[in-house]
């Protein structure tokens, strides 16, 4: 690889022994660019690639409320990675705490379904639209409160939308969740504060849109990669959608069976009603 200096950014060229691979995935992005897409994706891969799918299993539905603790303990489980792999984006950390605090309580719910589309055996686990053992276990879980069909349809089709668009890929994921979480309004509700420097926060998703648009772009050119940049963006759109309806369905479910003292303080506050 050769180190050349392209319109002000440094950028590896590959030499003439170079393979098509080194040349599709060097071709545009800065060595800026390749040390923090290559930290992100080692971060999201070490903390969300220990086996956690099955864990949802073993959910309890022997009644509303045995299952409402169950579920809030997983969930738990999962959004303490989330943080974790927070703490390790720089660009996050440098935000003031509070609008660390703000974006965490609101956006870490809407930024769920990127982990599940990641970590889940497609078209296995939970989330599929086949008759498997997981799946079965989860329709039960809202049967279990009369739910309507669109509160577990709304979060299984945008799983599997997201299975699809990013083949699963742990760097396109790793990009497309701190890009969600540095989001305000993701969660479109009117409880969310504004935060005390939006500007930072602009600056920070502004500079990972950039490193996602040139990744999508050494993938597959620039055509294709306005074409997956827009079915990233049908596809927040119906997160925002359908994280209204999951929100609401469970802090309702918590409030009717007097059970939001028995969640973890996180589960409390993504699901606003601490």
């Amino acid at each position: 690889m050769n180190v050349e200096k392209v319109d002000g950014n440094i950028v590896l060229q590959p030499d003439n022994e170079s393979t098509g691979i080194e040349e599709i995935l060097f071709g545009k992005l800065s060595v800026e660019d390749w040390v923090t897409m290559q930290s992100v994706q080692s971060s999201f891969v070490s903390v969300f690639e220990l086996p956690i799918e099955q864990s949802g299993i073993n959910i309890d539905l022997s009644n509303r409320v045995s299952a409402l603790i169950s579920w809030s303990e997983f969930s738990n489980q999962l959004f303490l990675r989330f943080i974790d792999f927070f703490r390790q984006i720089n660009e996050f950390q440098g935000l003031l705490l509070d609008d660390r605090l703000i974006l965490i309580k609101y956006n870490l719910l809407p930024v769920f379904p990127i982990c599940k589309s990641y970590i889940i055996k497609y078209p296995g686990g939970c989330c599929s639209l086949d008759s498997t053992e997981e799946a079965e276990k989860n329709r039960q879980f809202f049967k279990l409160f009369d739910a309507p069909n669109i509160v577990r349809d709304s979060f299984v089709n945008v799983v599997i939308s997201l299975i699809q668009v990013t083949g699963q890929d742990p760097t396109l994921l790793s990009l497309l969740l701190i890009i969600l979480i540095l989001t305000p309004g993701l969660s479109m509700s009117e409880e969310e504060p504004p935060l005390n420097d939006s500007l930072a926060v602009n600056r920070a998703q502004c500079y990972y849109i950039k490193i996602l648009w040139n990744y999508l772009i050494n993938q597959s050119g620039e055509i294709e990669a306005c074409k997956r940049f827009i079915q990233l963006l049908t596809l927040i759109l119906r997160i925002q959608s359908g994280n209204q309806i999951y929100r609401l369905f469970f802090r309702d479910e918590c409030v009717k069976a007097n059970t939001v003292d028995k969640l973890a303080p996180l589960m409390q506050s993504v699901l606003n009603i601490s």
